[in-house]
């Protein structure tokens, strides 16, 4: 390119230009690909990248190309520190301006037939972000270009740096969003049997009220008690007193296996299912599976009367008016009503 004032003053508009790119945008992919298409643009260079420094790995890595010939470079490239113009230029934080590229021994002919490179390092507080590479199949292209590329490479180190500051503390969000959600599942969640806890079933009990009333529609809940556990866990141990729970818990989740029908352990050996949509006819169809198949595991427990460990269920439908508190407390009368009748049984009420 020709010097003169036409010319100063066209690149003064560039650099002003990728000066506003560089404010506009914290992406920092997205900001060094729309600052090298503004060089290539703007200048006509054939080929012009940007490649950010990974200290990790001891190595640049590609995160903008712009060209019009073909190049084996492109975004994602990435190659140590030191290796190559670029890898020098990376290491060193200097400027490499070779006006003709034919045989130099530094040089890797990326372009088949690289005629001239310019290398420009992109420094902050003496720190090497990012290098800034233009090459040409042609001898010289380059000329009087160094301090216009050198100027560009002054412009975005402030914001190339806030760029990764930014990116970094995005990172960190993300990591702390992600440990809060399985933190929050973690409190969520009974340790045991890994069903719902009581935590999560108050509050969706709660949502699942507000909703019923809301839309009209029917809800109910049952309330699960294994009968004679305490007998159970007296003669066999603690141990296989939890086992009972988890195998009870297995067997809710294969009868009730909809996120909406999630079962949660209420409270030593009770749970508790939410039922949205249903009336109390289909709650007690359906905790009459839960207890056959609770009994028809078969699992031991010579210290009941029918020498197998089995479940009582309370089931109650919502009625206008109701809370938490008085569905929970008539499903609870339905529970004990079935102890009163003999154990291993449903029974339901909306008395």
């Amino acid at each position: 390119m020709q010097a003169g004032p036409a010319n100063t003053a066209r690149q003064l508009a560039t650099i002003n230009r990728i000066a506003r790119i560089a404010i506009d945008d914290l992406e920092l992919r997205p900001m060094l690909q729309r600052i090298v298409d503004t060089l290539k643009q703007e200048f006509g260079w054939e080929f012009v990248a940007c490649a950010t420094i990974d200290r990790a790995e001891n190595c640049f890595v590609c995160d903008a190309v712009a060209g019009a010939i073909d190049s084996e470079v492109a975004v994602g490239y990435r190659r140590a520190l030191g290796s190559g113009i670029v890898g020098r230029c990376a290491a060193t934080g200097q400027t490499f301006d070779i006006d003709d590229a034919r045989g130099h021994p530094d040089v890797i002919d990326t372009l088949s037939g690289t005629g001239s490179e310019l290398c420009v390092p992109v420094l902050h507080r003496g720190e090497v972000l990012a290098v800034l590479n233009a090459e040409s199949r042609t001898v010289g292209a380059f000329r009087g270009q160094r301090a216009l590329l050198e100027t560009v490479a002054d412009q975005i180190a402030g914001v190339l740096r806030a760029a990764r500051l930014h990116a970094a503390l995005q990172r960190a969000h993300d990591e702390l969003q992600a440990a809060y959600q399985q933190l929050d599942g973690i409190a969520r969640r009974d340790g045991l049997t890994g069903l719902g806890n009581r935590r999560w079933f108050d509050a969706r009990l709660r949502e699942c009220i507000l909703a019923a009333h809301r839309d009209e529609k029917p809800l109910a809940l049952l309330i699960v008690d294994v009968d004679h556990f305490k007998a159970y866990n007296d003669n066999y141990g603690h141990p296989a007193g939890d086992a009972s729970l988890r195998e009870l818990a297995t067997v809710m989740a294969e009868i009730f296996d909809t996120q909406e029908q999630r079962a949660a352990r209420y409270g030593g050996e009770e749970f508790a299912l939410i039922l949205p949509g249903q009336t109390l006819e289909q709650a007690i169809a359906q905790a009459e599976r839960l207890r056959h198949a609770v009994q028809q595991r078969a699992r031991v427990h010579l210290h009941a009367p029918g020498g197998v460990v089995t479940v009582s269920i309370g089931c109650a439908q919502l009625q206008a008016g109701d809370d938490a508190d008085t569905l929970l407390a008539r499903a609870d009368r339905a529970l004990y009503a079935a102890k009163r009748a003999g154990r291993n049984r449903v029974a339901g009420g909306n008395d």
